[in-house]
This record gives structure tokens, C-alpha cells and sequence, in this order.
């Protein structure tokens, strides 16, 4: 078992999350790196890196929790860790979605988006949410749960400009497919512009709470940002390239 706790925390100190000049996909532990590379968040309170720990460590948790001398091993462990890589952790993410295409208009060459889908002045977009226990049944009680992108600039999107020929065939091959519904597959690359830093409210029984003045909410993130390009595809693997927006 010494063994096996000693090769745990080496791969802890050695990992490298994924590079910050990459669009990350966001998912909790990636976001929560993002809070601590822009100073938002420390997770210096054990209670804090606990609920990270249980986040983006669940075997280790799971199996050392429970043991105060081995756990705190594990906690300076990933302390280190995040120490060493902070320089790495995500500044950009690229968040996926679909949208349904409509009918094609023919005087304006686009083809546009479904009504339930339009995209008309839209500046915040659902980077992730998590509302129920992780790690077998752990509640994750301090950390935010909830990730909010808020853009600087608002999203309007009609449709996709497209030369009739090209939309002519894009139909064809959706035809060909099987895709009855027209659904293409879109990622907003956006990149991290500012995030609110976190304070700490002491609640009874020894409880914190972690609030943004922007928020008054401790499950919520806000993270503002910048779009730097919409890239359109027609397959949910996101290889066939239709259209790339840049604002």
C-alpha cells in the first residue's frame, strides 16, 4: 500500500493539465483550474481542496479519505502539484453545442438557423453545471457548481452565409446521412478575459461559503470572456469544417 501511495503522488506532481493555448472543453476540473490560474480562487482552506480532491481525484479519495495522516500526504501532494502546473492551466475554452438548420434563403445566400435555435443577443452561455453528488456520494459543498461564460460582446446569428451550391451539397450529404433534422455542431472558442475573485463568508456550524460580488451566489462562477471564433461542422466528431465566424 506505501508503494502505491508513493506512485500516486509522484503522478500527481508530475501530470501537466492540457496546454493553455489550447480551447479547452470545460468540464469541473478544468474550470476550477481556470478560477485558481487567474487568482479568483486559492484552495489554501482544506475544505476547499477536499472538494477538488473528490472532483478530480475520486480513487484517491475514495481510498485515503478516510485516513487523516495519509490524506494530508495526499493534500500537500496536490498542493505541489498545482503549484508546479499553474502556468498550464486552461485560459481559453471551447464549448460545443448543436443548432438545427431551417430553410435556405435564397435571396440573402444563408442558411438559416431553426426559431428554437436562433441565436439573437446572447452574451452568457452554460460552461458547465453539477447538482448531484460526485465521487460515489460525496457533496461537493464549497467549490462552484456552476460555470457562467459572459461575453463581452453579443451573440447574433441568423444562419450560415452560404453560396447556394454549397448549401445545395451540405443538404445533400445530411440527406445522405440520415440526418432528417438538420442538425449541425458548433464550438464557441472563447478566451478567459477576467474572473471575478472569490471571498470567503464564514457560516455557522464552520462552514464557508465563496461568493462574487456578481453573483451573491457561492455554487455560481462567472467567468468573462472574449469570443474569438464560432467554428461550424457537420458531424458531431467536429471534422467536417462547414463555416468558421471570427467577430
Amino acid at each position: 500500500m506505501t508503494k502505491r501511495i508513493i506512485l500516486l503522488f509522484a503522478i500527481l506532481c508530475v501530470a501537466s493539465p492540457a496546454s493553455a493555448e489550447d480551447y479547452i472543453k470545460p468540464d469541473w476540473t478544468t474550470l476550477i483550474r481556470a478560477l485558481v490560474r487567474f487568482n479568483a480562487l486559492t484552495l489554501s482552506d482544506d475544505r476547499l481542496l477536499d472538494d477538488y480532491a473528490a472532483i478530480s481525484e475520486c480513487d484517491l479519495y475514495r481510498k485515503l479519505h478516510s485516513d487523516d495522516f495519509k490524506w494530508q500526504k495526499v493534500r500537500d501532494a496536490i498542493r505541489e502539484s498545482m503549484k508546479m502546473n499553474i502556468a498550464t492551466f486552461p485560459t481559453a475554452f471551447g464549448y460545443e453545442t448543436s443548432l438545427q438548420l431551417d430553410r435556405y434563403d435564397f435571396p440573402n445566400k444563408i442558411f438559416r438557423f431553426s426559431q428554437k435555435t436562433t441565436i439573437h443577443n446572447v452574451n452568457t452561455i452554460t460552461l458547465f453545471k453539477f447538482n448531484r453528488p460526485v465521487c460515489g456520494d460525496v457533496n461537493v459543498k464549497y467549490l462552484p457548481s456552476f460555470f457562467r461564460a459572459v461575453m463581452d460582446t453579443p451573440l447574433y446569428f441568423d444562419g450560415l452565409p452560404l453560396a447556394q451550391k454549397d448549401a445545395e451539397a451540405l443538404l445533400k450529404q445530411m440527406e445522405a446521412t440520415g440526418n432528417k433534422d438538420r442538425i449541425i455542431y458548433v464550438r464557441f472558442n472563447m478566451r478567459i478575459v477576467y474572473i471575478e475573485p472569490f471571498q470567503h463568508m464564514e457560516m455557522g456550524g464552520g462552514d464557508v461559503m465563496l461568493t462574487q460580488t456578481n453573483t451573491k451566489d457561492g455554487h455560481i462562477a462567472r467567468l468573462d470572456v472574449h469570443l474569438d471564433s464560432a467554428e461550424f461542422f457537420e458531424d458531431e466528431a467536429m471534422t467536417k469544417l462547414i463555416y468558421e465566424l471570427q467577430p
